[in-house]
């Protein structure tokens, strides 16, 4: 389970990125022009030059407050960040840190995790396109809405034998909603019974069961016991669930197919991948020390 959160998390994060080096983030603000992220220079410090591609990762990497503020109100702030940024970089080499074994060990954990992001970035790019959107759309419309629902009036009453009784009356010709008026104990009494639409798991299982046994028009003929006591149950109508429109769950769909794909490239490199693992102290990790 905690394998499968983390790739839930990683696909989020590559999807974010594959949408932020998406062709609309590279289209200039004002003139509507195409503009390629890589090869834009917003900047220099020295011998270093400063491309948008860096100031978009940065701009990623703000707080999610920031994460709808328009690029062109952050990219002062974020220039500026980038420039103090190569300063110090730049003050370090001077300084030989470029050298320096915690450096090397870090920039080669950098590059492994830059280099898996890109690479499943594209691989996301490449799975979760337009038709692949509609495609799943198509699939999965009917799974996508809420439940059923139905709309219902009961009688709430403190015995067995008061809800028979009830019963007996309604079997007699007595309106349902006059009756609950009447009987009720709930306070829906008021309202003759009515508890407006509701799916099965807003009312406990007992009543639940019951209401969304009957068709149309029914009321339960037998009384329903449930912990606020006994129900006698009318239901009026019966909906089904509402297929969603395709762009109200596009960036739902958006983050299934991102999962699927990195979790479908995990898999096939796991089964593919000759894996070795150890334990804290270095020994070899057996089925007594865990897997």
């Amino acid at each position: 389970m905690r394998m499968h959160l983390r790739n839930t998390a990683l696909a989020a994060t590559i999807l974010a990125t594959a949408l932020v080096f998406s062709p609309e983030a590279g289209r200039g603000q004002d003139s509507g022009q195409e503009i390629d992220p890589e090869t834009t220079v917003v900047g220099r410090v020295g011998p270093d030059t400063i491309y948008l591609a860096e100031l978009l990762l940065l701009a990623q990497s703000l707080p999610e407050q920031f994460q709808n503020v328009p690029l062109g109100t952050l990219f002062p702030g974020l220039l500026q960040r980038a420039i103090d940024a190569r300063l110090i970089a730049q003050a370090g080499r001077a300084a030989g840190y470029a050298d320096n074994q915690e450096v090397r060990t870090r920039v080669r954990s950098t590059e492994n995790q830059v280099i898996g992001e890109v690479f499943l970035r594209d691989l996301v790019l490449a799975e979760v396109t337009e038709q692949a959107l509609i495609d799943a759309y198509e699939a999965r419309k009917d799974t996508l809405g809420g439940d059923e629902q139905v709309k219902a009036r009961h009688i709430l009453l403190e015995s067995e034998e008061d809800a028979r009784a009830a019963i007996a009356e309604l079997e007699a010709g007595a309106a349902f909603a006059e009756l609950a008026r009447e009987r009720s104990t709930g306070p829906s009494g008021a309202q003759g019974g009515d508890l407006g639409w509701f799916g099965r798991g807003n009312m406990v299982p007992e009543f639940s069961d019951a209401a969304f046994a009957l068709s149309a028009g029914e009321y339960t003929t037998e009384p329903v016991q449930s912990q606020f006591g006994w129900h006698v149950i009318l239901l009026e109508e019966r909906r089904e669930a509402e297929v969603p429109e395709f762009d109200a769950v596009r960036a739902r769909l958006q983050g299934e197919l991102a999962r699927e794909a990195v979790e479908s490239a995990l898999s096939d490199l796991r089964e593919s991948a000759d894996i070795a693992k150890f334990n804290i102290d270095g020994t070899p990790v057996t089925e007594q020390s865990g897997n």
